[in-house]
Protein backbone atom coordinates (compact mmCIF):
# COMPACT_ATOMS: atom_id res chain seq x y z
CA UNK A 1 0.00 0.00 0.00
CA UNK A 2 1.32 3.66 -0.89
CA UNK A 3 1.11 5.85 1.66
CA UNK A 4 -1.14 8.89 1.63
CA UNK A 5 2.08 11.38 0.94
CA UNK A 6 2.95 8.96 -1.90
CA UNK A 7 0.46 9.18 -3.89
CA UNK A 8 0.26 12.53 -5.61
CA UNK A 9 4.15 12.23 -6.83
CA UNK A 10 2.97 8.82 -7.65
CA UNK A 11 0.81 9.55 -10.18
CA UNK A 12 2.30 12.28 -11.51
CA UNK A 13 4.91 10.16 -12.53
CA UNK A 14 2.52 8.29 -13.99
CA UNK A 15 0.78 10.45 -15.54
CA UNK A 16 3.90 11.98 -16.92
CA UNK A 17 4.75 8.50 -17.94
CA UNK A 18 1.43 8.18 -19.83
CA UNK A 19 1.90 11.50 -22.41
CA UNK A 20 5.44 10.26 -23.11
CA UNK A 21 4.27 6.98 -24.42
CA UNK A 22 1.31 8.01 -25.82
CA UNK A 23 2.63 11.16 -27.60
CA UNK A 24 5.37 9.38 -30.16
CA UNK A 25 2.89 7.01 -31.19
CA UNK A 26 -0.02 8.86 -31.48
CA UNK A 27 2.38 11.25 -34.05
CA UNK A 28 3.61 7.91 -35.88
CA UNK A 29 -0.10 7.25 -36.11
CA UNK A 30 -0.89 10.94 -37.63
CA UNK A 31 1.84 11.36 -39.61
CA UNK A 32 2.67 7.87 -41.33
CA UNK A 33 -0.51 7.79 -43.47
CA UNK A 34 0.13 11.28 -44.90
CA UNK A 35 3.50 9.69 -46.47
CA UNK A 36 1.50 6.35 -47.62
CA UNK A 37 1.05 7.64 -50.88
CA UNK A 38 4.96 8.43 -51.62
CA UNK A 39 6.12 5.29 -49.98
CA UNK A 40 3.51 3.22 -52.15
CA UNK A 41 5.75 3.98 -55.15
CA UNK A 42 8.47 1.00 -53.53
CA UNK A 43 8.20 -2.07 -53.13
CA UNK A 44 8.66 -4.58 -50.25
CA UNK A 45 8.11 -8.48 -50.21
CA UNK A 46 5.27 -7.63 -53.05
CA UNK A 47 3.66 -5.01 -51.13
CA UNK A 48 3.37 -1.19 -51.73
CA UNK A 49 5.65 -0.08 -49.37
CA UNK A 50 3.00 2.71 -47.51
CA UNK A 51 0.36 0.40 -47.25
CA UNK A 52 3.31 -2.57 -45.49
CA UNK A 53 4.43 0.28 -43.09
CA UNK A 54 1.04 1.07 -42.06
CA UNK A 55 0.08 -2.36 -41.32
CA UNK A 56 2.98 -3.91 -39.69
CA UNK A 57 5.06 -0.83 -38.55
CA UNK A 58 2.24 0.16 -36.48
CA UNK A 59 1.21 -3.05 -34.61
CA UNK A 60 5.04 -3.40 -34.20
CA UNK A 61 5.29 0.30 -32.68
CA UNK A 62 2.13 -0.22 -30.66
CA UNK A 63 3.84 -3.34 -29.22
CA UNK A 64 7.18 -1.56 -28.60
CA UNK A 65 5.13 1.44 -26.59
CA UNK A 66 3.24 -1.06 -24.69
CA UNK A 67 6.26 -3.27 -23.63
CA UNK A 68 8.08 0.08 -22.84
CA UNK A 69 5.39 1.35 -20.84
CA UNK A 70 4.90 -1.42 -18.80
CA UNK A 71 8.79 -1.82 -17.99
CA UNK A 72 9.16 2.14 -16.92
CA UNK A 73 5.89 1.45 -14.78
CA UNK A 74 7.01 -0.72 -12.67
CA UNK A 75 10.26 1.41 -12.19
CA UNK A 76 8.04 3.93 -11.03
CA UNK A 77 6.23 1.53 -9.08
CA UNK A 78 9.24 0.21 -7.12
CA UNK A 79 10.61 3.71 -7.03
CA UNK A 80 7.52 5.24 -4.80
CA UNK A 81 6.99 1.81 -2.78
CA UNK A 82 3.94 0.60 -4.97
CA UNK A 83 4.93 -2.70 -6.71
CA UNK A 84 3.36 -6.11 -6.00
CA UNK A 85 5.12 -8.84 -4.80
CA UNK A 86 4.42 -12.05 -7.06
Amino acid sequence: MIERRERKPYWRHTKWQMLASLVPFLTVILVLPLYADRLNSSKFMGFPLGYFLCLHGLVLIAVITVASFVNRQDAIDHWHGAHEDA
